[in-house]
């Protein structure tokens, strides 16, 4: 690519727009209102994907060896006694390059590396991402099965779960991908298809992304890239109405239980510990709402915020994750009602946050969507217009609701004076001197307020 051809991006997403194997810009930059509630969700900590956060931290840099041992691991699959690895490293690399376009296109057309340049990352990159696939399926059934002991000894990621669990959360970062069509290009040199099947058709890295985060497996395998194909996993995508995001419950917990309403959870099926997947069967029958447990884990935050990300980035697919963060907004409005949620064991806490820390989470999980669809409207409208048909319900409901509010304000007077306290202590009082004119300022204020009443009574 000559640098005076500025028009070759725009020819690069003109011709990939009805590509079958290809979303033109599904690997973006998050909007700063979503990115803005928690820069950290959409920063990769240990591991860099692509082009965007490519050696951005030491952290990251640090991990470029272990990219390459898993390259080697991989390229070493299926290999046949009298195939070198060279050869096999060749073919990748003619591969990618025939489809730089379509990789230029995924990224918005915006990569300024040279095609080889280019097509080395995708190589790296993509043999890791599908290396770690491999590895992570093997260790949920290992996981599965207390039986069995793992055979990671050694291995720099699975010898360690909170190295698992990181890089399982930064692959999943939507600034963090690959395109699909790099990881099936890549497979089907290492695994050729006994059939001769086209790409298109290909769907065992799909398969094998579900399988490595425990999704259940379906027909079909299209996608852009991992985190789209989570969203694909849990979403159906049938008819559904687009429109502005907005909270549509008006009561939370608290005040649904003081109407007479029934919270009852819904236990869920997983009991391995990385798997993080979201129910959203939520119903209302009569006065009993019941709400699929919601399972706070270490991934959880991550990965719903960035598949958020990814529904405000499109306008044609459903937003599923916004509709139930936005569910879960008009649910909670402070701790008190985490508490009785967690009483009813609608949501469990495994990632070790603080009563407070969830709460910023649920409140701030939504802030800067513009679009969500249909999926609660209908709950929520009930929800909101519901009375218990009893004479003394007034009697039941309002002091409950006067404690609530009571606790609520509370809650945020000493939220607001822990705030300003520090920002005392930090501004003002950040020495022994500062302290001691503060104190002397004080004292004589207080004895100046006095010296005036006295005054004032002595007058009269």
């Amino acid at each position: 690519m000559e640098p005076e051809s500025w028009m070759f991006p725009i020819t690069v997403m003109l011709g990939s727009l009805n590509h079958a194997e290809v979303q033109a810009c599904s690997i973006s930059s998050v909007p700063d209102e979503l990115r803005n509630q928690n820069d950290k969700a959409f920063k990769p900590k240990v591991v860099s994907i692509g082009p965007i956060h490519c050696g951005s931290t030491r952290q990251l840099q640090l991990m470029e060896e272990t990219k390459w041992h898993y390259m080697r691991e991989f390229l070493d699959r299926n290999r046949n006694q009298g195939e070198g690895r060279v050869s096999r490293i060749e073919a990748c690399g003619h591969q990618i390059l025939q489809i730089d376009n379509a990789v230029r296109a995924s990224y918005g057309g915006n990569t300024e590396l040279e095609p080889k340049e280019l097509a080395k990352l995708m190589i790296v990159d993509g043999c890791f991402v599908l290396e770690f696939l491999f590895k992570l399926a093997s260790y949920m059934i290992e996981l599965s099965d207390p039986s069995r002991s793992t055979g990671y000894s050694g291995d720099p990621i699975f010898e360690d779960k909170k190295k698992v669990l990181a890089v399982m959360n930064d692959i999943t970062m939507l600034e963090n991908q690959i395109p699909l069509v790099v990881l099936k290009s890549l497979y089907r040199k290492v695994f050729p298809h006994p059939d001769g099947t086209l790409i298109h058709n290909d769907h065992r890295v799909v398969q094998l992304v579900r399988e490595a985060f425990g999704y259940p497996q379906k027909e079909g395998g299209g996608g852009a890239h991992i985190l789209n194909l989570m969203h694909l996993s849990t979403v159906e995508h049938d008819q559904y109405q687009r429109k502005a995001a907005k909270k549509e419950l008006t009561r939370c917990a608290t005040r649904l239980r003081a109407v007479g309403i029934v919270i009852q959870a819904k236990k869920p099926n997983s009991k391995i510990e990385l798997e993080d997947r979201f129910n959203f069967d939520i119903k209302f029958n009569h006065n009993k709402l019941e709400i699929p447990t919601l399972q706070i884990k270490e991934t959880t935050e991550v990965k719903w915020r960035n598949l958020i990300a990814w529904e405000q980035s499109k306008i044609s697919i459903r937003c599923k994750f916004t509709s139930y963060a936005l569910f879960f907004r008009g649910l909670i409005c402070c701790k008190h009602d985490i508490e009785l949620l967690e009483e009813k064991k609608v949501i469990v806490n495994e990632s070790g946050k603080s009563k407070e820390d969830l709460l910023k989470l649920f409140l701030t999980i939504s802030k800067g969507a513009e679009h969500m669809d249909s999926s609660y409207g209908e709950i929520c409208s009930e929800l909101n217009m519901y009375r218990e048909r009893k004479v003394a319900t007034a009697l039941q409901w309002l002091p409950i609701v006067i404690w609530h509010l009571c606790r609520h304000a509370f809650q945020i007077i000493v939220y607001y004076g822990i705030n300003w306290y520090k920002i005392l202590i930090r501004d003002h009082i950040s020495t022994v001197w500062k302290l001691v004119g503060v104190l002397a300022a004080t004292v004589l204020l207080i004895l100046t307020i006095m010296q005036t009443i006295y005054s004032a009574r002595s007058s009269n």
